[in-house]
């Protein structure tokens, strides 16, 4: 950690910041496991939890480490340190996850037991060989004769259970003034000795489990880390594609003034062109044979018998023609307008359409021809009109 402050929750931890959590805050269990196969003993371990009501709902929710402290035969010592689920929130930080047990912070004696102050409570360590095998805090307020009887409580019970080997003796840490050990009795119990509270110690190896609501924490960074990496990802593919729709759209405006400004180049040309188009659809009628009435008579004079038809009338405008003539006999009125009905030239100029042929005087017939230009597709506007009485 670095800086100071009141609170654990107010420090940054610094890069492999560890944090030690104090006795009375975790719970110490040892035992001798059937086997010794190291792969079993974490569900061995779970089993002695769950046994003294130590595990929580489930495995997932237990923060528990072990270590293997001696071995016998068939049989290893086992030491396992449980973190509450509810651990103090002054004993961990969410962005720390290297911890240890405030035991494994100091240089202890082996095969012996090390009294010390923390959090304003005496706490006792207990040693086999250079391991841990057990802690705990302690009632006594100070070191006293009830203080002697109950950690020669503590190694006797361990002893009893084949936890500890001859243990030597009670070391007792202080800070300031020496403790006064005159009420500590010698007979009968473990000999006890003074030493300054030594500085803490980073341990060989942190725990190997953190604390649950450090999991949680983490558990929820990375998730913050995954949304908030969608998130970008979705705003720089959005950004991408709105930088795409404004470059299509610019370079849109900019082919459209390309466009406009090559129309405006070549509107000179296209308005002489244009003109010249006007001129000669004004000259179409004039070099258009179909449009020419002396060339419509002739095809139409063409047909006429050497004798017994005349034509009366010959009309024509832009889209229409109009022949009227008189025939001797009705029948010849009729040939001659089926003539001009299926005649090839005119027919593939005009629709005809002949009128029934009217008889006047002396048995002689009228008859009237009218033709439609064939691509002519509504009222003729007459703009020429070629008219020829006969």
């Amino acid at each position: 950690m670095t800086g100071e402050a009141p609170d654990l929750a107010a420090l940054s931890p610094a890069a492999g910041a560890l944090i030690a959590i104090p006795v009375r805050r975790v719970f110490s269990l040892s035992f001798w496991a059937p086997s010794g196969d190291p792969a079993i003993f974490p569900d061995l371990v779970f089993t002695q939890l769950e046994l003294r009501g130590l595990a929580g709902r489930s495995r997932d929710e237990t923060a528990f480490a072990w270590s293997q402290v001696a071995a016998s035969g068939d049989e290893a010592l086992l030491h396992a340190v449980v973190l509450p689920a509810h651990l103090a929130p002054g004993c961990w930080h969410g962005e720390a996850t290297e911890y240890a047990v405030s035991p494994g912070c100091l240089p202890l004696p082996a095969d012996s037991v090390t009294v010390w102050k923390e959090e304003g409570v005496w706490v006792a360590a207990v040693t086999r060989g250079d391991h841990v095998v057990h802690f705990q805090s302690l009632t006594s307020p100070q070191p006293s004769g009830a203080m002697a009887l109950e950690v020669w409580t503590m190694v006797a019970s361990l002893e009893a259970g084949g936890m500890t080997a001859a243990v030597r003796g009670v070391r007792l840490l202080y800070e300031g003034g020496r403790p006064d050990l005159r009420d500590w009795p010698s007979g009968g119990f473990l000999p006890v000795e003074l030493a300054e509270l030594p500085p803490p110690v980073r341990p060989s190896e942190p725990l190997k489990c953190i604390p649950l609501p450090v999991r949680d924490a983490q558990q929820a960074k990375k998730a913050a880390a995954r949304t908030r990496k969608i998130v970008l990802a979705a705003a720089a593919a959005y950004f991408v594609l709105m930088l795409a729709l404004v470059a299509d759209m610019f370079w849109l405006q900019w082919r459209a003034r390309s466009l406009r400004a090559s129309i405006d180049r070549e509107a000179g040309d296209v308005a002489a062109v244009q003109a010249a188009m006007d001129r000669w659809d004004s000259l179409l009628t004039a070099i258009d044979r179909s449009r020419y009435p002396l060339e419509i008579l002739y095809q139409v004079v063409r047909l006429l018998p050497e004798d017994g038809v005349r034509l009366v009338s010959f009309n024509m405008d832009l889209d229409r023609v109009s022949i009227a003539g008189e025939a001797s006999q009705i029948q010849q009125a009729q040939k001659f307008q089926e003539d001009v009905s299926k005649s090839p030239e005119l027919a593939e100029l005009y629709r005809w359409d002949a009128q029934q042929p009217k008889l006047i005087g002396t048995g002689s017939a009228r008859f009237q021809v009218d033709g439609v230009r064939a691509d002519f597709e509504g009222e003729a506007q007459e703009q020429t009109n070629e008219s020829t009485d006969f």
